[in-house]
Formats: C-alpha cells, structure tokens, sequence
C-alpha cells in the first residue's frame, strides 16, 4: 500500500511539474495539462524500456527518483501557476456549472476506480517484461522459452507499478490518457469555435462509450489513442509557431505511437504523412530545418526516437525467434480488393450506427424496441444481396460479445462522421488536410483487415482523434444556447449511464 502510494505520487507530481513547465513556456491551459501527461509517458516509458534493454534494473529506480525530486523543485518554482489553475476551473465551471460539476463528480468516481487492484490476467501479461527488466532483453531473447514481444511502448508503462508488486494503481494511466484526450480535444475545438462549444465538445467525445470503459479498465488502446490526438495537437502548435519544442515532441509523438495495436502502426505513417503536408506546404524545409539544427538540445531527441521506433524489438525477433511471423499475424487480411472494403466499410458504419450495448438495453426497456435486431434486419436487406460476404471472415451479424459491449455511442454516427465530412467540403485548408487524413485511415482500415468481430476497436483512433471537428460543424447561429445545453445534458447522460453499465 506505501509503496503504491509513493508512485501514485511520482507520477502525479511529475504530471504537475510538467504542467508548470509548459505553462511557463505559454501554451495554454489545456495545451499543458494534455502536454504534461503524454510527455511523462514518454519519459517513464523511455526509463523502463532502458532498463528492459540493458537488464540494469537500477536505471529506472534512481531516475524516477531523480526526476521525483527535480519535480518538487519546479512545482516550488512555479507554484503560481498552480494558484492560478484554481482560479481557471472556477471561472471556466462558472459558464456551465451544471455540466462541469456533473462531470467532475463522474471523472472523481473513474479516478477512484482507477486506483483499485487490476485484474489478474493483466498482471500475467506483465510478468515477462518485469523478468527482462531486471535480466536484460538482449540476454533472454534469444532464449526460445521467452516469447517475441510486440512494441512495448504503452505497455511498459503499467510496470511502474507491477515492478514492486503493487497491483492497485495502475490504472491511473489510463485514467490520465482519458485526461489528455478530453484536454486535446478542447485545444483543438478551441481552434474552430468559443469556449462553451468546445467544452460541449469535449464532453460529447469524452461521453464515448468505449473511451469510458477503458478509462476505467487497465490496458494500452486508450493510451494509444491520446498519444495520436497528442500528435495532432502539436502538429496544429508547430503549423501556428514552429518552436523547437513543439517540432521536438511531435517527432517524439509519431515514434511513440507504435504500439501493441495495429491501429497505430497503421496510422503512424498516415500521420507522418500529414504533418509533412502541413508544415512543408505552410513553413517549407529550410525553416523547419533551422529550428531544428540551430539548438544542440534537438539531438538529445536522437535516442529516445530510435527507442519509440521499437527497430531493436523488431530486429531482436527476426533474427532470434525463427517462427516470429510479424506483427500483423493475428490479423486476418482482406483477399477480395476494393469489393471487400466497400462491403468491410458498410459494416463498420452499421457498427456505428449500433451506439452501445447500455443504450439497446435503454431502448429495449423504455421503448420496448430492439434496435440491434432491427438494424441487423436493415444490413441483410441491403448490403447481403449485392456484396454478400466479401472481406470478412465470416458472416456479418450485430450481436454485442462480453467483452466487446461499448461503442462509440450516438456521438460517432450523429456528429463525428458529418462533421468530418462537412469539415472535407468546406473546412480550411489544414482541417481539409486532417479529414482527408482520417478518411484515407478508415479506408486503409477497411481494405487491409477482413471484418471480424471486435475490428470496431480499430476505429477508435478514428471517431475519438477527429472528435474535435465537431466544434467547426457546430457554428454559433447552428450551436445555440439552448442547444448546447441540450447537448452537454445528452452527453452527461450518456458517460453516467456508461458508468453505470460498466462499474
């Protein structure tokens, strides 16, 4: 229990030294508190996995604790700022007091939860990266008892806890990349709209289903999917005012995402890809290469990316584990071309328009209608006599699996897909850039994997990290008042009924 506490500690006071920090440097409020939580990831994943490489066990203990002091100095430092973030909750809860006390008393309830024990197979899973830890990778990989790992980028995270035993805890990462989305989220809808939209925004993505569930549930897909919005966010910062920081954490963000989800490593190079586009097209290479070369501090970002890129990991299996078959080969790949993922895309929206399994049971119970069985009737009428079952592995059918219960709600259908599309019609140029971005991993998505139950996970990264394009779909004489309201009561609704459901 001591000893849970006391990383409990480390890890919230690096988070608020790292706050400080990006406060003092001018971002704004939830710029910093989104920054803060990824960057100490990064930092702790960065630890761990020297100490997984080399078997130096000592590494990570004495620089946790050096970086556990160093953070009591800033926060000392720069405690106004933590003065000053009072005063902002408060003048930001006063626009929407209702909303913001409702949802503040839900993420206490999914911060305690967060610190409960976790499950016991989720510990299993740790066990062998704890072993090479102290041992060292490169000692036991070749070993063929030892399996081949897949990128332990986000995984190895939990074994800040689990190292020592102490299985309560843990889940406060997912708890905080839960954070980080709602605060991203925010910062970028700000980009397009007034502080009340943008906070209804936040709300309506945060109120996801599936995002709820896994806040509360250790394990790396939330994870995953903030360092991707994490990415987009000082994507938009470096396009604004490229500064060496901004450069330094995206390019360390692209890396970090490579992680155990093949979602990810699908949309990594779609990301590259776009932050290439936008900065090139709005600063060109000479500029960009100047900030970056002008500081020696930019080199130091050298080892930690050649860390993030998992090139050892991968290198280590291939010539050390003679039956690795790779990354993606528990994927089942789509054989029937452009037929396949048209028909895998029509599943996917059906999926979508699904919402979750706490709603059918609210439809079920109130309106005394099956919405799944309904829809599923809709499928079989209009897709099965012209695609039948191209690019799946078997026969499509809506049925909620147990551990596969939560989607992405109302909020995915209704709004995040129109606002996506309007934002590819009519949106600036960058937001264009972004839709065009989005569409082409859904696309990706759809052709590369045959459809089986449960690929609905390999959209999360879709819905939640465009949620912030509903705030340019929402313009004040569309997002009234009233509406807003409306809005923010639905979504409310929605995250304690999830809760409710998944507690």
């Amino acid at each position: 229990m001591l000893i849970g506490a006391l990383l409990l500690t480390e890890v919230f006071s690096m988070c608020v030294a790292a706050f400080c920090l990006f406060r003092s440097n001018g971002n704004t409020f939830a710029e910093s508190a989104s920054y803060a939580i990824i960057t100490v990831f990064m930092l702790l994943s960065f630890i761990h996995q020297v100490s997984f490489i080399t078997g130096f066990y000592s590494i990570s203990t004495s620089m946790e604790t050096f970086l556990l002091v160093a953070s009591f100095f800033i926060i000392a430092k720069h405690r106004s700022y933590i003065f000053n973030t009072y005063s902002t909750i408060k003048d930001f809860g006063s626009t929407d007091p209702i909303s913001f006390i409702f949802l503040g008393l839900c993420l206490l309830y999914m911060a305690i939860h967060a610190l409960l024990p976790v499950p016991k197979e989720f510990q299993n899973e740790l066990y062998n990266i704890a072993l090479y830890e102290k041992t060292g990778f490169f000692s036991l990989g070749a070993a063929s008892e030892f399996p081949a790992f897949l990128p332990v980028n986000h995984l190895i995270l939990f074994n800040t806890f689990l190292r020592f035993d102490s299985n309560a805890g843990a889940g406060i990462f997912c708890f905080l990349a839960y954070l980080s989305i709602g605060f991203s989220t925010y910062a970028l809808a700000r980009r397009y709209s007034w502080q009340t939209t943008a906070f209804t925004t936040a709300i309506l993505v945060l109120s996801m289903p599936v995002l709820v569930v896994q806040a509360i549930h250790p394990g790396t897909r939330i994870i995953s999917v903030a360092v991707a919005l994490f990415c987009i966010l000082a994507m938009y910062r470096s396009v604004e005012l490229p500064t060496l920081m901004d450069l330094v954490l995206l390019i360390l963000g692209l890396f970090f995402c490579i992680s155990e989800n093949i979602s990810s490593i699908i949309f990594a190079p779609i990301l590259f890809a776009l932050s290439c586009v936008v900065l090139f097209r709005r600063h060109g290479i000479v500029e960009l290469k100047s900030i970056l070369g002008k500081s020696c501090y930019a080199f130091f970002a050298i080892v930690p990316a050649v860390i993030f890129s998992q090139s050892w990991l991968f290198l280590s299996n291939y010539l050390n584990k003679t039956s690795w078959p790779g990354i993606f080969s528990t994927i089942p790949f789509n054989l029937n071309g452009i037929q396949g993922a048209l028909a895998n895309f029509i599943r996917y929206i059906f999926e979508s328009f699904n919402f979750a399994a706490p709603m059918d049971i609210f439809f079920a119970k109130i309106f005394k209608w099956n919405f799944e069985k309904n829809l599923q009737s809709l499928y079989d009428f209009l897709v099965i006599p012209f695609l039948g079952e191209s690019g799946a592995v078997q026969a499509f059918h809506l049925s909620w699996r147990p551990n596969e219960m939560f989607s992405f709600g109302p909020v995915g259908f209704f709004l995040v897909l129109p606002a996506l599309l309007y934002a590819l019609l009519r949106g600036p140029r960058r937001l264009k850039s972004v839709a065009t971005a989005f569409f082409g991993y859904f696309y990706l998505a759809s052709l590369i994997m045959a459809w089986a139950p449960g690929n609905a996970k390999f959209f999360e990264i879709f819905y939640v990290c465009s949620g912030f394009c509903i705030a340019f779909f929402m313009p004040p004489w569309r997002f009234t008042k009233i509406n807003k309201k409306i809005f923010q009561a639905a979504g409310c609704f929605l995250l304690f009924l999830t809760l409710l459901m998944a507690s």
